[in-house]
């Protein structure tokens, strides 16, 4: 089994934050500018797109 060592510095962590409220932002903002439907749908995706992109560059078990 490979071990994967990934280390974040606090600018990493500062800036995935920000990615994340950036992100929050724009559903927030489809939601009420379209429908909550649509955010909805955006946000799944999102998740889904995120968990495949995991999944692609994990290592096997």
């Amino acid at each position: 089994m490979h071990i994967v060592h990934v280390e974040l510095s606090g600018k990493g962590v500062l800036m995935s934050l920000g990615v994340l409220a950036f992100v929050l932002a724009v559903l927030a903002l489809v939601w009420l500018v379209f429908s909550p439907a649509v955010a909805i749908g955006i946000g799944v995706g999102l998740v889904l797109l995120v968990r495949g992109l995991i999944k692609l560059f994990s290592p096997a078990q």
